[in-house]
């Protein structure tokens, strides 16, 4: 696959890509610094990152592009909110995909990789599933890690947009603690299934696992919409 090219511009002397402003928005979005629907002054953000409003307005466009910021005429960006309508897209696009990544991972994962995965499932179990950021990442680490391992590199690249999307747009979005429960034993059923090379058991489980987390966040939000 061809490096990506990235774009820089010169700012007192040094080069500062949109790509840094991009992920340092982002990461802040992820992080709860800019709840949905934030006004994001471009400005406030050059100040915050210290750098210039050029950047700042590249990485902004770069987001609008992605779906995770709205710019509107006369009134600038935001952080766009998530609706239920947005929601069950990018579940369509991943009940696709993570059964896809997961049957060729089962069939080639080796010893090294159920050892990552536990690792990560560890650091997952470790984290409280209200501080959301960062329990979100991680859970989003532990299916990338399996997604990665695919030859198919435009698919991943599909697959990780929509999750980073969702993580950031979903973040005031509570995970019951009984969803909480299920996570951590499904990614355990999913790591069992690994370590015996069990792909119909893995296929059906990751099904479940995504079919499940689709449910449970869409009755939140329709709640949070006032759907009932």
């Amino acid at each position: 696959m061809p490096p990506i090219l990235l774009r820089v511009v010169m700012v007192e002397g040094k080069q500062i890509d949109e790509k840094s402003c991009y992920s340092r928005i982002l990461a802040d979005i992820g992080r709860g610094v800019f709840p949905s629907g934030t006004r994001l002054k471009v400005q406030d953000l050059a100040n915050r990152y210290g750098t210039s409003i050029i950047p700042v307005r590249e990485a902004l466009r770069m987001l609008q592009g992605e779906g995770i910021v709205t710019i509107t005429p006369n009134k600038g960006a935001a952080v766009a909110e998530l609706n239920s309508s947005v929601l069950l897209e990018i579940f369509e696009l991943l009940q696709l995909m993570e059964p896809y990544f997961v049957e060729t991972f089962a069939k080639t994962c080796t010893a090294k990789d159920i050892a990552e995965l536990e690792a990560l499932q560890e650091e997952l179990e470790r984290l409280p599933v209200e501080d959301k950021g960062p329990f979100g990442e991680c859970d989003k680490r532990f299916h990338e890690y399996i997604a990665r391992k695919h030859y198919n590199r435009r698919a991943f690249a599909i697959w990780e947009l929509q999750r980073r999307i969702l993580n950031a747009l979903a973040l005031n979005v509570p995970i019951s603690q009984s969803r909480h429960r299920v996570i951590i034993a499904e990614h355990r059923e999913l790591i069992a299934a690994f370590r015996d090379n069990d792909t119909q058991r893995a296929v059906a489980t990751i099904k479940k696992h995504v079919s499940g987390a689709g449910e449970q966040l869409y009755a939140q939000l329709k709640v949070l919409e006032g759907g009932y």
